[in-house]
């Protein structure tokens, strides 16, 4: 029976995640962003490394934790709807494109910064 409140929750994650991760959301928006110079911490974590831009997306966080409660005792993730909501958030990310889900990008920034205009 326990099992039964997996569904809405992986509902409830999944419809978190589609809101509160996309760029262009009001609650997005209004997140402050903490940063230091290589490392960005939230509302994402990022990490600038020779010219390129690590970036650990939710879904990833959340398949790590999820893996890790099946074996450790974490205490609010031993239940099954933290659980259902951390799935919902890997369903989440794994159905936005494919170009979006890249993990290693350029950085750009350093790029307009370094580049030589030949105009």
């Amino acid at each position: 029976m326990e099992y039964l409140s997996l569904i809405p929750a992986t509902a409830l994650g999944y419809l978190a995640s589609r809101t509160i991760t996309h760029p262009t959301s009001r609650i997005r928006r209004r997140m402050p962003n903490i940063k230091t110079k290589r490392v960005q911490v939230f509302p994402v974590l990022r990490v600038k490394v020779f010219g390129k831009v690590i970036h650990f997306h939710h879904w990833i966080s959340f398949s790590v934790i999820l893996l890790v409660s099946f074996f450790v005792s974490l205490g609010v993730v031993d239940y099954i709807v933290t659980k259902g909501i951390l799935f919902g958030g890997i369903i989440h990310g794994l159905t936005i494109p494919r170009k979006h889900r890249k993990i290693i990008y350029k950085d750009y920034t350093i790029e307009k910064l370094v580049s030589i205009d030949h105009n």
